[in-house]
């Protein structure tokens, strides 16, 4: 079963930096292996909903509170980025069942 599906939070890798670009995206760089991946407007507010904190469906609120005419496929799109995210190597996941209380 997919990790985003049993809960999991997803962590920025801390080898990742980012450059904002002057469309408003954001443009990210894995130090680790010099992967690049240009996001666009909903991809950088994604990025930054990544604090080792929100669950994907917290992250899902967050995009749909940032914009208007939001579609019903918010949430699909975000758990679709996270897993680029995820197989490039920009996000691992901390699975919640295991956190510290």
């Amino acid at each position: 079963m997919d990790q985003l599906e049993l809960g999991a939070i997803p962590v920025a890798n801390p080898a990742v930096i980012s450059q904002e670009d002057p469309d408003g995206g954001l443009v990210l760089v894995n130090c680790d292996t010099g992967a690049a991946l240009a996001l666009n407007s909903t991809g950088k507010v994604v990025w930054k909903q990544i604090d080792g904190k929100r669950t994907p469906a917290g992250i899902t609120v967050a995009v749909s509170s940032c914009f208007r005419n939001v579609t019903d496929k918010v949430s699909e799109d975000v758990l679709s980025l996270l897993r680029l995210l995820a197989e490039e190597g920009f996000v691992g996941y901390e699975v919640m069942a295991h956190r510290k209380k």
